[in-house]
């Protein structure tokens, strides 16, 4: 209680009320909750990792979902009256099941024990209690693999926390109250119910993680300190294949299919409806490209690569005029066991075959690699825009992002200064700055989207092999960057350039302009952007070189 005072007192005054009805109704509640969890991390080595972290995630995931409650109107179908009397019980439950999200992570993540190897058994009793049974001194943890979809066992643990004077004021009438705080703790949550409960605590969740990565400079970049991510992934893959129609297993044009070899989702097409869905509802820390997102869910055992160098696979639907680039899913019933009744299976594998001429793989493998190595010019081909052509049929363009303030965080990620807006194109006629001999590479900020550092970095890092056409071209200013080079390698261009301007890392142009460059490089236009030149080890004397450049 001590350590968790500031948080206490926020929680005081979201709550209102006087101090009585805080001290009767909010402190049993959290006593018990911190009597359960006691000192234990909630996780090994990703967030809120420190001795204490599940007390500080739940205290701080319930304080910033009861503070949203306040732009929330609860059951908009009763009258004014009703409301008043439900609307501080519905809050309360919010706060409960913001406290409690990852309660189950004492029971299913970690095996606790003390010197003597006497184990704890949290579907018996509160962590404290057994502490003062066996007069324990010090704890031993050991950490397992977490399951996708254990959250339901959090409910083992509710009755030891939520005393039943309290279930009871919430039941009260039979309402749906308890119905939806039950469902938003166990993770069983249906998108037809519009659980507003379930949306302000993994709002508030996102939120508190990326926060607490941000702030003990954890290794984000790395798909494992996400994996929390994985199970909203999943969750708009089950909504969208109920309500979207472009998502109807083996339909036409659709996202998914369904074959004899299992379940696959159209790539990167379906991971972008995915992160649309998402951002619409104002989640925090989200992939920031369907690379990241894929790095993502394989780290999770989601989806099944290929082999151990690709991880899409080429799927030729019925009827498909050529192939389809797709992730496997690494079981049907993840996604389709929520649809009743359960789709069939085509007779026919979804999956094309490479395996029955030797060498055929690494062949293709090594086509596709080039290809993404290699910008367009070298191709003999042009990109006109960072939008492939057809976007029904690839990449499909994603929104502005603008999360809800929450709690006074009032930052929010915004288009760079001038992207809505189109002015005549100022062409740079430039000859590319010669390489120099030494090695190139990304000195990427911690702020930076580790999905677009992880791109941006093999972009850099191919000015190093002399053998293939660079991907990116050093120049007085800095490192010029065209937007087919993000294009080329799956990364919405948009929200690339929007990272960036995010990060500081683009030359700076004058105000109102757009950061977006056009450059006439070996006899064509190309758009693209500029790097700064502290961002890029390697650039120190290449501003030495002469540059010929004319407006025009």
């Amino acid at each position: 209680m001590d350590d968790n005072r500031n948080i206490l007192g926020r929680i005081k005054l979201a709550y209102g009320g006087d101090a009585n009805a805080f001290t009767k109704e909010m402190l049993p509640l959290i006593r018990k909750y911190i009597a359960y969890v006691n000192v234990l991390p909630a996780t090994q080595d990703s967030f809120f990792a420190r001795p204490g972290g599940l007390v500080r995630l739940g205290l701080e995931t319930a304080f910033f979902a009861l503070q949203a409650t306040d732009s929330q109107i609860f059951a908009g179908r009763a009258t004014i009256s009703t409301r008043r009397q439900l609307e501080p019980r519905w809050r309360f439950a919010t706060f409960v099941a913001g406290l409690c999200a990852y309660l189950y992570r004492a029971l299913d993540t970690v095996v606790v024990s003390d010197a003597h190897g006497t184990v704890w058994q949290p579907y018996l009793n509160p962590l404290e209690e057994w502490i003062h049974i066996h007069k324990v001194d010090g704890l031993f943890v050991r950490w397992g693999e977490a399951r996708q979809g254990c959250r339901s066992l959090s409910l083992f643990a509710l009755p030891m926390i939520l005393p039943p004077d309290t279930l009871a004021y919430l039941a009260h009438d039979g309402s749906m109250i308890v119905a939806h705080m039950l469902a938003a703790i166990s993770g069983e949550v249906r998108y037809q119910d519009r659980n507003v409960i379930d949306h302000l605590v993994n709002r508030a969740s996102t939120l508190v993680i990326h926060r607490d990565l941000r702030d003990a400079d954890a290794p984000a970049g790395q798909a494992r300190a996400r994996a929390y991510l994985a199970r909203f992934l999943l969750n708009a893959m089950r909504e969208l294949v109920q309500s979207h129609q472009g998502w109807v297993p083996n339909s036409d044009r659709s996202r998914m299919w369904f074959g004899r070899d299992g379940l696959f989702l159209v790539w990167p097409n379906g991971i972008s409806d995915i992160l649309t869905l998402l951002e619409d509802e104002g989640l925090y820390g989200l992939p920031a490209s369907p690379v990241d997102a894929m790095e993502i869910l394989s780290a999770a055992g989601i989806i099944l690569p290929r082999s151990a160098e690709e991880g899409v696979w080429s799927i030729r639907p019925p009827g498909a005029a050529a192939p389809l680039e797709a992730l496997k899913l690494v079981t049907p019933a993840c996604v389709l066991t929520v649809l009743h009744p359960p789709p069939v299976a085509l007779d026919t594998d979804m999956a094309l075959d490479y395996s029955h001429e030797e060498g055929k793989t690494t062949e293709r493998d090594t086509k596709l690699r080039q290809a993404r190595a290699t910008p367009p010019e070298a191709q003999g081909e042009r990109v006109a825009s960072p939008t492939p052509p057809d976007a029904s049929d690839r990449q499909l363009p994603l929104p502005s992002i603008a999360p809800i303030p929450v709690a006074g965080e009032n930052s929010s990620i915004e288009p760079p200064a001038g992207a809505h807006q189109r002015k005549a194109k100022k062409v740079k006629h430039t000859e590319p700055i010669q390489r120099t001999g030494g090695k190139y590479a990304l000195r990427a900020p911690i702020r930076l989207s580790p999905g677009i550092a992880k791109i941006l970095q093999a972009v850099v890092r191919s000015l190093n092999d002399r053998s293939l056409p660079p991907a990116c071209y050093p120049m007085a200013s800095g490192l010029f960057v065209p937007l087919d080079a993000f294009v080329l390698r799956q990364v919405d261009a948009k929200m690339a350039l929007r990272a960036l301007a995010d990060a500081d890392m683009l030359v700076a142009g004058p105000a109102g302009s757009e950061p977006v460059e056009h450059h006439k490089l070996h006899g064509k236009v190309v758009a693209g952007i500029v790097i700064a030149r502290q961002f890029v080890e390697g650039m120190d004397g290449a501003g030495d070189a002469p540059i010929h450049s004319n407006a025009g």
